[in-house]
């Protein structure tokens, strides 16, 4: 009888459980969208000890700033608001940031470890969102046009429930 018993749980978590598993797989859609991200607002705090002007910054140091993220033709798609907070300071300057870019269906959350030194591609995490982006997971890649260019090109790549 146990082995009866035993036989029929199996059977019943193939039957009923896998279908889940694969609908679950199969109901989740890739997109992949291009944004021009432009800074509008960036602020410094030079956290004690204060290293001075033209200096590199110091572990603890933190920026924030805010970007408008427009379409490749220039229409408003909506924000991004990050703050960064330097954990290894000097010429090598790095750190961990965190963005929520904001759109009208909903808000996709971010987190990255930039290279405060290098105009390299910074990959960020996609962690979450809400909205149409509730459950959302991916990541996007952000190049910067250049050292004094307030311009980035964004490239999200998304998995949407």
């Amino acid at each position: 009888m146990k082995r009866f018993g035993a036989s029929l749980a199996a059977f019943a978590f193939v039957v009923l459980v896998t279908p889940v598993l694969a609908g679950a797989t199969a109901a989740s859609k890739s997109i992949t969208f291009h944004l021009v991200e432009k800074q509008i607002a960036f602020n410094f705090v030079d956290n004690p000890p204060r290293q001075g002007p033209n200096q590199p910054p110091l572990i603890g140091d933190q920026f924030s700033f805010t970007s408008d993220l427009m379409t490749k033709s220039g229409a408003h798609a909506g924000f991004l608001g990050a703050t960064c907070t330097i954990a290894t300071g000097g010429a090598r300057t790095s750190g961990p940031c965190y963005g929520i870019f904001s759109f009208k269906g909903g808000q996709l959350m971010g987190m990255a470890r930039a290279n405060f030194f290098s105009n390299a591609p910074t990959e960020i995490a996609i962690m979450g969102g809400t909205g149409v982006y509730r459950g959302a997971t991916g990541y996007v890649v952000s190049v910067s046009r250049g050292e004094n260019s307030p311009y980035s090109d964004d490239t999200f790549h998304l998995e949407l429930p």
